[in-house]
């Protein structure tokens, strides 16, 4: 007994012993792991780089997402947006949206019968709930068609509805219903039957998109421009640096389902929105300036194109500027196609005669307009053609001397030969000096990209011949742009001053102006009393000249007129040796009035040119031109409150006397004239109903004023 009991704690400590190894070992162990792992700790934390194949198999790919910024607005003058960038929407539907939901009921309610059945339970009829789900949509798609056919307008509801099952049997994810859907539709769609059920019910799908919207459509619209992968026009194009912003980026990464999550690791750059472009253009102006030189050659196919520049006088801002061309086809639709103001490079007839006429007064050759020259028949000896409105003018006067004013006012070539021959000839290079003073003989800065250079044939050029001097005084031997010569104009109108002409008034951010552009001066010209001379020439132009169809503006314009033959390419000659004739004796004419309003105070200067295509016909600077701008001053002076008329105090208000109802008791009130309120009470208050027809105050009332009438009956006004 003692032996087994001295055993059994022997064996008792023995088991102790062995589990006190086993633990302390053990222990040991995991303080040997320990000191091991916060090792491997330390070390990753302070030396150890993974290898970067390592880290690219766990780590989620990165994207780098852009973000573009919001294209900024172009505004006309007085801030009404020209161009906007806004979202639109293409609205897609799934037709395939449930079905799969619906056929899995069918499915589901087949294999839970097939199991009563095998399990010989009753097993009730098939109620088919996805068949039903499926009717449902279909029913809903129906009522959806009929909203969409009358948003939209361009399929009838059957063919929306066919469209919607056809997709819906062929599998179809993503048909289109309609693009370009404006944020107020988009609203509207989501309250449609089956849309108002979103995405993942409905199926409606909306994709988000700016788009560029220009709110006048083609008005301006060479101006306004574009930006295309063929090139960038217009204020779009040179401006593109302000308008379109800095793009912003961020990194993203993809989850295990495949969505993108933003990656906090790294940095973020947001977008910077585009900067506004505030210009110079008026759009009323505008609009008048479009309509009117429409109206003058829309029905006319012969004329190839036509322009038209208002640009005000003291500033030299570009208030409108109107490109309208057709292509090679005569007749076709007139369009805002190319930017002839700017690009048009050519001689410009008459209108250039002012160019002579101010720098013979400038140099104190022409002393008054009055002074006279002798005539000699329109001719002048060194190979210049004979000028036959001098024969016209001799026959017609029977004299042999004209003025300086009269030859202005005709327009005549001779007289502006035979004053620069006379006083420039010895030295035609001072003359030449002028037109590089007005800056006619080169390309100046504009705001726009594309200001055609001029040519300008000077002595010791290789175009300069004995004619050259006339010729350029008359208007032939040099060519500029219309904007040259409306700019030049502009210096007479703001007496002397040649304003830089632009379109861009400033740069703004949020309303802020960020940058100012404004007014700068080109050159001073004249004095203002050689520019007071020459409107007074031009003044006479348009009184007893070539420009009579301008007398009756409701504002008085001084300007002159000027008809141009365009020199034809080789092709358009088809070997005919006149520069300005093909073999059949055709011509392309251009015809120009140039001037400003009101010619007194001049506030604006005014261009209107017509280009012809190959043509029989003429096309004059007095005609189509002409009645353009007229059209377009008398409109500007309609809409312009400092032209308005006023009413002058000076009328006697007339005596007012109150007129009352007047009647017997048991009789009809006398209420002819009365406004409709007041005759109501009055037969009312009489004891009458009252009925009437009609608006204004009472003409007949029946029965008639004055007869007996009980109480409670009808009285009938007729009121107009």
């Amino acid at each position: 007994m003692t032996k087994n009991r001295h055993s059994e704690i022997q064996e008792k400590i023995e088991n102790r012993d062995r589990i006190h190894v086993v633990m302390t070992f053990l222990t040991l162990v995991f303080i040997g792991l320990s000191v091991v792992i916060i090792g491997c700790i330390i070390h990753i934390q302070t030396s150890y780089k993974v290898d970067p194949k390592v880290i690219n198999i766990f780590r989620p790919r990165e994207d780098k997402y852009v973000e573009e910024p919001k294209r900024g607005r172009i505004l006309a003058e007085d801030g009404r947006p020209l161009a906007i960038t806004t979202p639109l929407y293409d609205i897609f539907i799934d037709c395939t949206v449930r079905k799969e939901e619906f056929q899995l009921l069918d499915e589901k309610e087949r294999a839970y019968i097939q199991r009563l059945k095998d399990s010989n339970k009753p097993a009730p009829a098939p109620e088919h709930p996805g068949i039903r789900a499926e009717e449902e949509w279909r029913s809903k798609a129906f009522e959806l068609s009929k909203h969409l056919s009358a948003l939209f307008g361009d399929r009838t509801a059957d063919r929306y509805f066919n469209d919607i099952i056809t997709g819906r049997e062929n599998g179809r994810k993503h048909m289109v219903i309609r693009k370009n859907v404006s944020h107020a539709d988009l609203n509207r769609l989501t309250t449609f039957p089956l849309f108002n059920e979103g995405k993942y019910k409905g199926g409606l799908i909306a994709e988000e998109h700016d788009e560029r919207i220009y709110p006048y459509d083609t008005l301006a619209r060479r101006v306004i421009g574009y930006i295309r992968e063929t090139g960038r026009i217009g204020i779009e194009g040179s401006y593109d640096y302000e308008l379109h912003g800095k793009e912003g980026h961020e990194w993203r990464r993809v989850t295990d389902d495949r969505k993108y999550i933003h990656d906090f690791d790294s940095t973020t750059v947001r977008a910077v929105d585009g900067n506004d472009v505030r210009t110079t253009l008026n759009i009323d102006f505008q609009d008048i300036a479009d309509r009117a030189l429409r109206r003058q050659i829309a029905d006319d196919p012969q004329i190839r194109a036509g322009i038209a520049v208002i640009m005000e006088a003291s500033t030299g801002a570009i208030r409108a500027m109107v490109n309208l061309s057709r292509d090679t086809i005569p007749g076709s639709k007139l369009w805002e196609r190319d930017n002839l103001v700017l690009k048009e490079v050519g001689e410009q007839g008459s209108v250039m005669k002012t160019v002579t006429l101010l720098s013979l007064v400038e140099d104190g050759y022409v002393t008054s307009l009055e002074e006279t020259i002798p005539t000699n028949h329109g001719f002048i000896a060194g190979g210049y053609n004979q000028d036959v409105h001098i024969l016209d003018y001799e026959r017609l006067t029977g004299r042999n001397e004209i003025t300086v004013k009269h030859g202005f006012e005709i327009s005549s070539n001779y007289v502006f030969t035979y004053l620069p021959e006379k006083y420039y000839g010895s030295n035609p290079q001072d003359f030449f000096d002028h037109i590089y003073a007005y800056r006619l003989g080169e390309k100046f800065a504009f705001d726009l990209d594309g200001l055609g250079t001029p040519v300008v044939n000077r002595p010791g050029s290789p175009g300069w011949s004995r004619t050259t001097l006339g010729t350029t005084a008359y208007g032939y031997g040099m060519s500029v742009t219309p904007l040259h010569v409306v700019t030049f104009y502009n210096a007479i109108a703001n007496k002397g001053r040649m304003m830089k002409p632009y379109l861009v008034e400033s740069i703004e951010k949020d309303g802020a102006v960020v940058k100012k552009y404004g007014p700068s001066v080109l050159n001073n010209i004249c004095t203002r009393a050689t520019a007071d001379t020459v409107t007074r020439a031009l003044q006479a132009v348009v009184n007893d000249g070539t420009a009579t169809r301008l007398k009756q503006a409701k504002l008085s314009v001084a300007g002159k007129t000027g008809t141009a033959q365009v020199v034809l390419n080789a092709k358009e000659r088809a070997g005919s040796s006149d520069p300005y004739h093909d073999i059949r004796g055709r011509k392309k004419n251009q015809g120009t009035f140039v001037g400003f309003f009101p010619s007194e105070d001049p506030k604006y200067t005014i261009l209107v040119t017509v280009y012809s295509y190959l043509s029989s016909q003429s096309f004059y600077g007095g005609t189509k031109p002409a009645l353009a701008v007229r059209e377009i001053v008398d409109n500007i002076y309609a809409i312009d409150p400092q032209w308005s008329e006023s009413v002058h105090r000076g009328g006697v208000m007339p005596q007012m006397t109150p007129k009352t109802a007047q009647a017997a008791p048991g009789k009809v009130p006398d209420v002819k004239d009365f406004g409709l309120m007041d005759a109501v009470y009055a037969i009312e208050n009489s004891g009458y109903r009252c009925v009437y027809e009609g608006s204004g105050h009472v003409s007949r009332q029946s029965p008639a004023a004055g007869a007996a009438l009980a109480r409670g009956e009808t009285v009938k006004l007729t009121l107009k």
